[in-house]
């Protein structure tokens, strides 16, 4: 990382974390380090490996856009996407922000074992010997491969927690601790490897919390994985990292969303995977008896709501910020998993809310696993009345606002968003998108945020996603509305004002321009009647500048310019949009350019395809302003 990186960094820090980074650095590269040179690092038996030849089970477990065979002895450091290995060495001092040694990214999400319950499924289905020893071997082959403190897996707290997490519901489905008193091998396996392990991790997990300007969902992860585990094993210091943890998830929860049920990184994807950490250690405590408090299931109640309000009526969300296809449990192994239904599910289930179970709503395997045959009693008396009505929801406080027409199955949705960058001084998954919007149509995206693509490699193109030209919003003079500093830093956040609400319009403005002499301001107004939203831009200032005003399209558009700034764009499946922009624009359609990069979509993690975008730019002196109708047709 250069030095300029650690310089913006540190602009971030306030006194008091400076303070505690020294703290960390001295635990990092001081007290760590003396535990690692400690450890003999001795290497355990591995048992057979079982490869089930059986083809009517999943062997292919997905990895973003690879997959890994779960049947067989696997590479605990190697990243699939590009074939490299990441080096078996002190963890806190690998290079994780370059391509040196391939994506970290790739790495964690295999060593997360998420894969584990699957397989611990399959033993519990069949009592299939082979499955059972299909667990022992991957776990004591990571804990040969991952000593502690030893290579990249040992990195990230975050991705610590999350194994905790799944191990606890490996646990679960084995039925282990009756499966010790039957199985001598197994018991040999827990006390020899598999509670060691649990140890290091609750250990690492205490002594290493992502705080300050780095308390966002890592923290809450540290909080969830330390407390889950405590109230599932009697490890050392129990009741100490129990405690520690719940007072922790019942600050960071209102700390880090709004009254509103709004999680404040303003990463719309990220919502399924922080809100499933709140969720299980609700579960985790009550199951346990040591239950969280009202007012954390009172915040919890609220976000499981704006989740509900988020969601088009095919479960699709508005792509605003990061997204990385992140999840905490995952038992099934088919294709892209959407998480967002299944959440919605589990808080119907939990909170015994119909308002939050909709007609189309399904009971799945990751409910099943966290609430037993007693949930999906409780989730099949419900009545569904979780359908959404014909009816906004605007959000001012975060500044978030979906217009909505719901009727005979058919459903025009669109996202304002005219909220933060993002959370705390470096807002780390935030996009530089202020005052852009999405359109879906009968559960069907039409226009589109762009995505993410990728955190620390592929420089170019991680700027480029989450720079201000690759949203619905407008660019000034190419410069994004705050300073990236990092792949996941920004300095100079813009601020969002919401100026008028009405009851189909909103008007709002944000200040990032003000350094270049400009305020964006934006109205959009629907016309329910008309199915028509119309979008007033005005760019005040008393300057020249340049003005680029994209509008981004699914990649399964087809679109047509009907005659001059004028477009047709028809998403299959649903019905037809017109695009009307303003007569003072230069238009043309842009897709896949990569000299300048324009025009790319990337619904998930790792993944790019060129999309279609209707590109219009001005020359501008003083203030300007711009009309741009999109109307749905019938």
């Amino acid at each position: 990382m250069s030095l300029t990186w650690y310089i913006q960094r540190i602009k971030t820090f306030s006194p008091q974390e400076i303070l505690f980074r020294v703290g960390q650095r001295v635990r990092t590269h001081v007290l760590d380090k003396r535990l690692l040179k400690k450890d003999n690092h001795e290497s355990l038996a591995l048992p057979p490996c079982a490869i089930v030849a059986d083809e009517t089970r999943h062997k292919e477990y997905p990895i973003f856009e690879k997959s890994v065979d779960i049947f067989k002895p696997i590479d605990w450091h190697l990243d699939l996407s590009s074939g490299k290995r990441f080096p078996q060495s002190f963890a806190h001092k690998i290079n994780i922000r370059s391509d040196e040694y391939g994506s970290a990214k790739h790495v964690w999400e295999v060593n997360r074992q998420l894969f584990l319950v699957h397989i611990a499924k399959l033993y519990r289905e069949t009592l299939d010997r082979d499955y059972l020893d299909l667990v022992i071997y991957h776990l004591t082959s990571w804990k040969n491969e991952n000593p502690y403190l030893l290579g990249v897996n040992w990195y990230s707290n975050i991705e610590v927690n999350i194994r905790l997490i799944n191990w606890v519901c490996c646990w679960k489905l084995l039925d282990a601790e009756n499966l010790q008193k039957t199985d001598a091998t197994f018991e040999k396996f827990v006390s020899e490897v598999w509670l060691p392990l649990i140890k290091d991790h609750a250990e690492y997990s205490y002594k290493h919390p992502s705080l300050y300007s780095s308390a966002n969902n890592h923290l809450v992860s540290e909080y969830a994985g330390l407390f889950i585990a405590a109230c599932c094993w009697e490890i050392p210091h129990r009741e100490k990292y129990r405690d520690y943890a719940k007072v922790g998830l019942e600050r960071e929860i209102l700390l880090q969303n709004s009254s509103d049920g709004v999680n404040r990184e303003e990463a719309a994807e990220y919502i399924q995977f922080i809100d499933d950490f709140f969720l299980l250690s609700a579960v985790a405590g009550d199951v346990s008896n040591y239950p969280i408090s009202d007012t954390y299931k009172k915040r919890l109640h609220q976000m499981a709501r704006y989740l509900n309000a988020m969601l088009d009526m095919n479960y699709n969300y508005p792509m605003y910020g990061d997204g990385d296809d992140g999840f905490l449990l995952r038992p099934d192994v088919g294709g892209h998993f959407n998480n967002f239904r299944s959440l919605l599910t589990g808080f119907a289930t939990f909170f015994c809310d119909a308002t939050l179970k909709r007609s189309d709503a399904l009971w799945d395997d990751k409910n099943q696993l966290i609430f037993g045959d007693q949930g999906k009693a409780v989730f099949e008396a419900l009545d569904a009345s979780g359908d959404h009505s014909d009816k906004n929801v605007f959000l001012p406080q975060s500044g978030h606002y979906i217009f909505r027409k719901c009727s005979a199955g058919k459903e025009i949705y669109l996202h304002f968003d005219a909220a933060p960058l993002g959370f705390l001084s470096i807002a780390a998954h935030g996009h530089a998108d202020a005052l852009s919007f999405v359109l879906h149509v009968d559960g069907l995206p039409v226009m589109v945020d762009s995505g993410t693509f990728t955190y620390h490699t592929h420089k170019d193109w991680r700027k480029y996603f989450v720079g201000t030209l690759a949203h619905n919003t407008i660019r000034i003079n190419g410069k994004n509305q705050a300073t990236q500093a990092g792949p996941t830093m920004w300095l100079n956040h813009f601020k969002c004002n919401t100026l008028l609400m009405e009851s189909d319009s909103v008007t709002a403005s944000h200040n990032g321009y003000e350094k270049l002499g400009v305020k964006h301001i934006r109205e959009i107004s629907f016309n329910r009647e008309k199915e028509e939203f119309i979008i007033k831009d005005s760019l005040k200032g008393n300057v020249g500048f340049n003005a680029e005003i994209p509008f981004h399209l699914h990649p399964n558009a087809k679109i047509q310019e009907v005659y001059k700034g004028v477009f047709e764009v028809i998403v299959p499946g649903t019905r037809k949009v017109v695009v009307s922009t303003d007569p003072s624009l230069d238009c043309r359609i842009a897709e896949g350019e990569e000299n300048a990069l324009l025009g790319w979509y990337s619904e998930h993690f790792g993944e790019k395809v060129p999309c279609k975008v209707i590109y219009a730019s001005k020359e501008c002196w003083g203030t300007s302003s711009f009309e741009t109708k999109v109307k749905v047709l019938s």
